[in-house]
């Protein structure tokens, strides 16, 4: 008896794009709004879907450099480079579309390895930025934290299911590996409250980056009584042990989605 995801995709062509599920606010309301503007300038001046990924990737590594810059100012502009980084994101998916080429896995998976650099960039320079403001080692292994970590256990998930699709082809007709798919990926509710509800309010990242480097511009040094700690290594400190908590969480929820019997 076929499964539900199998029955899905007898009806999907190898060229036809798969369905935008879409449950960050941000991307929903504002991002894909004007991407949907800009994307037929870009197509009309020749632009392919790759082109558009080239082009959102010297965004993104461009603002993520200048993170490492000691003012904030100067970091706040890489925030907006990489809130660019993030609109062609969804400009090279329109692109695509008007091309008649979003069924290429090709394509999507150039588009992949170009989101996470910039993501991984930004985190690296935001704590090496924070060593040079302060003198201090500790966010250099912090920012290093970040950037080795930050997608590590979706990626060993994913990898996971493919290796075991790969060296057994008929787990695919399993009803508890598809659920374990799903479950990598929360686009609903159902799939994972807490991962659907994060997205949904503080996806991307860089929004909340954004709002903590104008703090630092008002506020660079807080100060209770005689103690006193850069704004920016507070925060970059906050949001790791946020991180860490994440990370152990994601860990254990992927390891519960995995823990299938053939």
């Amino acid at each position: 008896m076929k499964n539900k995801f199998a029955e899905q995709n007898n009806h999907h062509t190898p060229n036809k794009a798969p369905p935008i599920f879409d449950n960050s606010l941000y991307r929903l309301l504002i991002i894909r709004p004007l991407a949907k503007r800009i994307a037929p300038l870009f197509h009309k001046i020749g632009f392919s879907a790759n082109g558009v990924c080239w082009l959102k990737l010297a965004f993104g590594l461009a603002g993520a450099i200048l993170l490492s810059s000691k003012s904030a100012s100067i970091c706040l502009s890489g925030m907006i480079l990489l809130q660019m980084n993030f609109l062609l994101d969804a400009v090279d998916g329109e692109v695509a579309r008007l091309r008649g080429e979003a069924g290429k896995l090709s394509g999507e998976y150039i588009d992949k390895l170009f989101d996470h650099l910039p993501k991984t960039a930004m985190y690296f320079f935001w704590g090496y930025g924070a060593f040079r403001l302060t003198g201090s080692h500790i966010p250099l292994f912090l920012g290093a934290f970040f950037a080795a970590w930050n997608i590590y256990p979706r990626f060993c998930g994913v990898e996971t299911l493919l290796e075991r699709l790969d060296k057994t082809p008929e787990v695919y007709n399993k009803g508890s590996f598809h659920e374990a798919v799903e479950g990598a990926f929360s686009v609903t509710e159902s799939r994972g409250r807490i991962d659907y509800m994060l997205t949904m309010f503080v996806h991307p990242a860089m929004n909340l980056l954004t709002l903590l480097f104008v703090i630092e511009i008002f506020i660079p040094v807080i100060r209770l009584d005689s103690f006193s700690i850069s704004s920016r290594l507070l925060f970059l400190i906050l949001y790791t042990g946020a991180g860490i908590l994440n990370f152990f969480r994601k860990g254990v929820r992927f390891f519960k989605l995995l823990d299938f019997m053939q």
